[in-house]
């Protein structure tokens, strides 16, 4: 162990651990500091029942197919594989479904002509255009520091569909899809699709637009084994780069030296004592803003940048807080659907999205008025990651169903947030998801042996930095839309972010590897021969292009 680094990170989620990754491969000496015993606290793989089947405790989609990180870091040397579903995602209802193929868009052209054949020759038009694209979108969208040069190019986008960057400003989500699409089952499947993307608010005038088109650009896997190989793959790739980890480690302080941050020290109760670590070069603070700034100082930040600590004093974390349900089950249930098109049983990711078009705007207004019960159970991702991974299943057959929502978190008409530790709240939530399942795969209860949930209260605990439980480290939506996130590289010299930036801090590992990137660039190391890779390239080569 060491008293001082180039580069000192706080926070070892998969974002942190993966900025770590390349600077370290990029030749700095790094340290990663992690307040709780175990890396990549919301991409957590465990067996939660007992029975031999491992379960992702949070994040279950992983977006790494489209991500350069990938082949950067040559993550899959590290032990990381990665699973890609003929059936990339679907959307299902009690007695049809939708269905997404990961490789063929022509399947998913006659899938949607079964609804509508003027919506499949709009799709077929669309992703013909879009298609080619994709990389450069993703690119510039996904895996660049937001700039107002960024911004006139998301909304220059609408481009591809035929509206100009001022409609798509001025145009949200689902306008955009009614304007493209005839039938409400597709629209509804493709917002819900877009939806999971979390790339804004999909009723929000512009950032809902934008969303919506982004979601074509979505590529997703299923890890082997678990989420949680994906940490491990990144912790090895750190540590064989010559990266320091220290775990037990809370951060009680950072420290500051002539206007810039210098370093941190531990809280006296951590694993190596109140040691101080000096920085030499850069901080990075891998924490939620409000968790940061109570590391970094209030006055301090003010001093440094008062627009950056007004930002982080109110910064909001009151949207995308999950509530997850668990079901062991005896064997993989059989969707309702089935008899529409059987492929759905063999997709991964299913979404359970709204009724109908109508239900879709209702439930939207009702989730901002957080009336919570008129919502519960309307659209949720389920990992059924059984459905296409063998080693999640135990040797007698049986596997996991995740159900994720993302509630309205505030309670007020009940009392505040601490109604969440409710349980006739929690319970009732809890037996709604269960129904709702049932709806959609009867017969699912009699196949339940156990079941368990979290809500976003038990997300927080689990993981300190994310305050309500807020799996992205703050809003992507209104005043926190692109723009308004926090920087990457901050006024504060020696100063950086990779957690509350754009885009949400998700499996694709873009907010790691844009504050690598602006760090790297600063320390004059960015040139790399291995840093070269772009979006889709692991796709490409996984499909021999």
């Amino acid at each position: 162990m060491k008293d001082s680094y180039d580069v000192v990170i706080v926070g070892a989620g998969v974002n942190g651990l993966a900025c770590g990754a390349y600077l370290a491969k990029a030749g700095l000496e790094v340290a990663v500091i992690e307040k709780r015993n175990e890396c990549g606290p919301f991409a957590l793989t465990e067996d939660i029942f007992g029975a031999g089947v491992p379960v992702d405790t949070h994040a279950g989609v992983c977006f790494l197919p489209m991500s350069p990180v990938w082949g950067d870091l040559d993550l899959s040397s590290f032990g990381f594989e990665m699973i890609f579903p003929e059936v990339g995602g679907a959307t299902v209802w009690p007695d049809k479904n939708l269905i997404y193929y990961t490789f063929n868009r022509e399947k998913t052209a006659k899938a949607i002509a079964r609804y509508s054949q003027k919506d499949a020759k709009t799709y077929l038009r669309i992703a013909g255009q879009i298609a080619p694209r994709v990389p450069e979108i993703v690119e510039r969208a996904v895996f660049t520091a937001p700039s107002p040069e960024g911004e006139d190019f998301l909304f220059s986008l609408g481009s591809i569909v035929g509206f100009s960057p001022r409609d798509l400003r001025t145009m949200n989500g689902m306008e955009l899809l009614e304007l493209l699409y005839e039938n409400e089952y597709v629209r509804t499947s493709l917002l819900g699709m877009a939806n999971i993307g979390v790339f804004g608010d999909p009723a929000e005038k512009g950032e809902g637009a934008v969303m919506t088109l982004l979601g074509w650009g979505l590529a997703i896997g299923v890890p082997k084994g678990g989420m949680h190989n994906l940490v491990h793959a990144l912790v090895r790739c750190y540590r064989h780069h010559g990266g320091t980890l220290m775990l037990n480690a809370p951060v009680a302080k950072v420290t500051w030296a002539a206007g810039r941050p210098d370093g941190v020290v531990l809280e006296e109760d951590s694993a190596f004592g109140p040691r101080e670590i000096k920085a030499r070069k850069a901080v990075v603070m891998h924490t939620s803003p409000p968790i940061a700034l109570k590391m970094l100082g209030n006055d301090e930040v003010a001093r440094g940048d008062a627009e950056l600590q007004r930002k982080m004093n109110y910064w909001d974390m009151t949207g995308h807080c999950a509530f997850t349900s668990y079901f062991l089950l005896k064997e993989p249930a059989h969707w309702g659907s089935a008899s529409w098109n059987p492929d759905i049983m063999k997709c991964p990711y299913p979404v359970r999205a709204w009724d109908s078009w109508d239900h879709a705007a209702r439930s939207l207004q009702y989730t901002r008025n957080e009336e919570l019960f008129a919502v519960a159970a309307d659209v949720a991702e389920m990992y059924n990651l059984a459905a296409v991974d063998p080693s999640r299943r135990s040797p007698d057959g049986k596997c996991a169903m995740v159900f994720e929502i993302e509630y309205p978190v505030n309670l007020r008409r009940y009392g505040g947030i601490q109604a969440w530790d409710n349980r006739e709240i929690t319970d009732r939530l809890h037996e709604n998801h269960l129904g709702q399942i049932e709806a959609l795969a009867p017969g699912f209860r009699e196949l339940v042996l156990a079941s368990t949930y979290s809500t976003p209260l038990d997300n927080w605990r689990r993981n300190p930095s994310a305050i309500y439980g807020h799996e992205l480290g703050g809003d992507v939506s209104g005043a926190q839309w692109y723009m308004g996130r926090m920087p990457n590289r901050s006024r504060i010299a020696g100063l950086y972010f990779s957690n509350g930036v754009w885009p949400g801090s998700l499996t694709h590992l873009a907010t790691g590897y844009i504050t690598a990137s602006c760090v790297a660039e600063d320390l004059g190391v960015r040139k790399q021969e291995w840093w070269r890779h772009h979006p889709f390239d692991q796709i490409a080569s996984h499909l021999g292009r």
